[in-house]
């Protein structure tokens, strides 16, 4: 990862992206640290101009502005988060010259700068792109788009990092509602959003919500992926500790031991955090059918 200044220590490092796309003021000519996106993306400033020069951007300029988004995503891959920026922000400035601050390319530049600050865990910021990115898209695509439903599913995802959690599982909800009309209800999207769903269902305390709703993911990936995925032994696993919390420890041990064959199937390794996690709980389900008297049901 980039070895970030941290904030107003007065020294940025500075990156050839920061000079394209420029005024030849001062304050725009040093690479922006991490924070300062939004700034970039909501400027209306519509008169580019390189120091000392009058050029005036033209169409091609659209195609400088293009690599500089996939050098973005290149730097951002290798976890360089500060290049990944000054590109991305070159980037923008570019297209919003030519294009407008309302382009459907915008808000793909837009999108890659929310994804960075989330993957940086700086959801505030995440979360005020995002907002930007959804009006664009809307605007341009609609509201029954599939770009629109990853954009909400961001900002879903973001709500429940805050702990809003009902905020988390309306969106989430809309979102398999927008991916089942546009995918049908038996594709792997809306399984993992219905996963997603699940686990904001069960950090609200609606636990049988969260069973449901795995349970239909569930049913789906076992469709797609096979019913020996590893995808389907986690969502089984996961099914085992929320029948375990509510003290029916009888169906917690059917899942638990699913996902145990699954896992062997898959020949994890012995030190895999999901056979740790498994360890873990087959005791305390096993430790809870001994209290209540009960023996494991077979599977």
């Amino acid at each position: 990862v980039d070895a970030l200044p941290p904030p107003n220590d007065g020294s940025v490092k500075k990156f050839y992206y920061d000079e394209l796309f420029v005024k030849s003021s001062p304050s725009m000519s040093s690479s922006p640290k991490i924070g300062s996106a939004k700034k970039e993306a909501s400027s209306d400033t519509t008169t580019p101009a390189t120091a000392g020069s009058s050029h005036k951007w033209k169409g091609a300029d659209v195609d400088i502005a293009m690599t500089l988004h996939q050098i973005g995503q290149i730097h951002r891959r290798s976890l360089r988060y500060a290049a990944s920026l000054s590109a991305y922000n070159a980037s923008l400035r570019g297209m919003k010259e030519v294009l407008g601050n309302r382009h459907a390319n915008i808000a793909a530049i837009l999108g890659n700068i929310g994804n960075l600050y989330m993957e940086l865990g700086d959801y505030d910021e995440a979360f005020q792109i995002y907002q930007e990115v959804l009006g664009i898209e809307t605007l341009h695509l609609g509201l029954s788009h599939p770009e629109v439903a990853v954009t909400l599913h961001n900002i879903a995802t973001i709500e429940c990092s805050r702990g809003n959690f009902s905020e988390g599982v309306s969106l989430y909800k809309q979102v398999v509602d927008m991916q089942k009309i546009r995918f049908g209800p038996h594709h792997i999207t809306v399984a993992v959003t219905l996963s997603c769903l699940a686990d904001a269902n069960e950090k609200s305390g609606n636990v049988d919500g969260a069973i449901r709703t795995y349970e239909e993911a569930l049913q789906i990936r076992k469709g797609v992926q096979g019913k020996s995925h590893i995808d389907v032994g986690r969502i089984l696993h996961k099914l085992g500790r929320l029948a375990a919390s509510r003290d029916d420890y009888r169906l917690a041990n059917v899942y638990i031991m699913k996902a145990a064959e699954i896992y062997a199937d898959n020949k994890l390794k012995t030190d895999h955090p999901f056979l740790r996690e498994m360890a873990r709980d087959m005791a305390d389900i096993q430790a809870g059918l001994a209290f209540s008297g009960c023996k494991g049901i077979a599977v």
